[in-house]
């Protein structure tokens, strides 16, 4: 005689499968960890790309430049510690790099903020804008060598008998005008 099955409250129940039994914290946790992953990729992106920022020649000529000025040592308080960049902009056109940026400086007794405009031709870098903000508003001009701007107006002083040129007398002797100089931020001094 064949085996019989249990009918009624004494029937087996069939067994369910992992999805049925496991999707109310499978679901949680595997949204969570898609999640995570995201975050991980995205902070992994920012730190190569901050990292690759602070290497750069424009960024640490910059830093440099203020640490051994004596004007913003006197004004943040001597040495800072410069921030996280912000407002970043490089860009590599022909062979040619601009890059825009701005540093928060934190210093003893002030903070201020860093700001520079580079370009790179070749190995060196050459700053159109450098220069420090500080929190009080006072400008510190790292550019500025102390030596009249190549577009300010000369000061006019006595020339000798022996300086004035040939034919002219000492009070004809016109002064020389600066070169002129193009814009910054006009696209008509990039070379596509």
């Amino acid at each position: 005689m064949p085996p019989t099955m249990p009918e009624g409250d004494y029937a087996p129940v069939p067994r369910q499968g992992w999805w049925s039994r496991n999707w109310k914290w499978a679901v949680p946790v595997g949204c969570l960890g898609m999640l995570g992953s995201c975050f991980c990729f995205a902070a992994i992106a920012v730190g190569w790309g901050y990292t690759s920022f602070k290497d750069m020649g424009a960024y640490t000529d910059a830093i440099a430049e203020a640490q051994e000025d004596p004007h913003v040592q006197q004004a943040l308080g001597g040495t800072f510690k410069p921030g996280f960049p912000s407002n970043t902009q490089v860009s590599t056109v022909n062979g040619r790099t601009h890059a825009e940026f701005t540093v928060p400086l934190d210093g003893p007794k002030a903070d201020g903020k860093l700001h520079a405009v580079a370009d790179k031709n070749g190995e060196a870098w050459t700053f159109r804008t450098l220069y420090v903000q500080v929190e009080d508003g006072q400008r510190i001009d790292l550019l500025d060598t102390g030596e009249a701007p190549s577009g300010a107006p000369e000061v006019p002083h006595e020339l000798d008998p022996g300086d004035a040129p040939d034919g002219l007398e000492p009070d004809e002797a016109e002064p020389s005008e600066p070169p002129a100089q193009k814009k910054p931020g006009h696209d008509s001094d990039i070379e596509l």
